[in-house]
């Protein structure tokens, strides 16, 4: 019933090409990313109703088999036994909502959900007021209804979104589940086992990421030079926009988590961990679920010039001429990016969701920087530093 299937489709309602796959709450197909799952419609409308109401979870299933008759909720929860008609049980499916990663605080409270209606009717409001006065306060070209996308502009967003789960998600889980699998249990006074958990989590995000780099045409045809050059000085500061992406499409058991947050704690210290804590909770709350923005804004920042925000005389440089091409192709992703958002949510809101997407990289981007000076002045930390360094290298390019 949830055997997970993948084809690319033009979505003829939304006018968009994206990947159709199968709803991991009941096996039908899905529309999309929703709640931090991917889910069809019906099963993201139940979630949003019953997310808040746990009394749910503790109602019997109606539909267990006479095997299982005699196990009372909590025992399936432990479990995970599902039974086979999980649309029309409400217990079931709101257990496997959770256990599938869906979140209770991505789900607007009502309160949450009038300012949302007042904000959609204000813009309403203030395009309309814009759209009738003689003098534009924003350009008329913005306001047109041209075309923002074209075929080849849907297949490009189409091929990153692909290319990210095929590569970078994938291999992301894959070797998540050999770490777990492998590790021993970390004890509050084993600080290298901390370390080593850290450098395993931290270099699998890190590779997970450059193989879908090495995908991407606009990275493959890159001189050599160039490629190492945005590998070397901005894969380390995109590893927590790129974590709060796979933190949306994975589920982690409770442990696991608390095992990475023993990690990043001992790594970073009390005071930063809690900072770092509140920038990913930021994140989750006014960042768009919407895989094709967080993939281009990691492509946009990938070619930046570069990202650092210090000099290292060890990292490597490309001359001017360079960096005006690097540029040239930031700004073509920047561009598509800026008119998916126009078209997806209108002129207005775009700039509201832009402004939050610097933001957050703002902040975290001063963590990571303060991470990986920690990283590179600490003592017992001087490994974990030398095998990131070694990381932050495309395959292809490290010979």
């Amino acid at each position: 019933m949830f055997s997970q299937t993948s084809t690319v489709t033009y979505h003829p309602k939304h006018r968009t090409w994206w990947q159709q796959q199968d709803c991991v709450i009941c096996g039908s197909t899905a529309i999309g990313v929703n709640f931090g799952a991917r889910t069809c419609a019906p099963c993201k409308a139940f979630f949003r109703r019953n997310a808040r109401r746990k009394e749910i979870l503790q109602t019997l299933c109606p539909f267990q088999e006479s095997s299982t008759s005699n196990l009372n909720a909590n025992d399936n929860h432990e479990t995970n036994i599902y039974c086979s008609q999980i649309r029309y049980c409400s217990s079931c499916r709101l257990r496997r909502c959770f256990d599938m990663g869906m979140k209770e605080e991505l789900v607007r409270t009502d309160k949450e959900n009038e300012r949302y209606r007042q904000l959609v009717e204000t813009n309403r409001q203030r395009r309309n007021q814009l759209l009738q006065q003689d003098q534009f306060t924003i350009p008329r070209q913005i306001l047109s209804k041209r075309v923002l996308l074209h075929e080849t502009d849907w297949n490009d967003i189409s091929n990153i979104v692909i290319a990210y789960e095929t590569y970078c998600l994938k291999n992301y889980i894959q070797q998540r589940a050999n770490t777990y699998h492998n590790q021993s249990q970390i004890s509050d006074d084993d600080d290298t086992a901390k370390i080593n958990h850290h450098a395993s989590t931290t270099i699998n995000k890190m590779t997970s990421f450059l193989l879908f780099l090495s995908t991407i045409p606009t990275v493959k045809l890159l001189p050599k030079s160039d490629r190492i050059f945005l590998c070397k000085h901005n894969i380390r500061p995109l590893i927590l926009l790129n974590s709060h992406e796979l933190d949306q499409l994975c589920y982690s058991e409770p442990w696991q988590l608390m095992y990475d947050d023993l990690s990043a704690k001992y790594v970073c210290g009390n005071d930063l961990f809690s900072e770092l804590v509140n920038t990913k909770h930021r994140a989750e709350q006014i960042l768009i679920t919407d895989p094709v923005v967080t993939r281009l804004w990691l492509l946009i920042l990938f070619f930046s010039t570069p990202l650092h925000c210090y000099y290292n005389s060890s990292l490597p440089e490309i001359s001017l001429n360079q960096r005006i091409a690097l540029v040239e192709i930031q700004h073509s992703y920047i561009n598509l990016l800026w008119n998916y958002l126009s078209h997806r949510h209108g002129d207005i809101e775009v700039i509201r969701i832009f402004s939050n997407l610097t933001s957050v990289y703002l902040s975290m981007q001063r963590i990571s920087q303060a991470i990986n000076t920690i990283i590179r002045t600490r003592d017992d930390l001087s490994t974990l530093n030398e095998s990131f360094d070694r990381a932050v290298v495309i395959d292809s390019d490290d010979k």
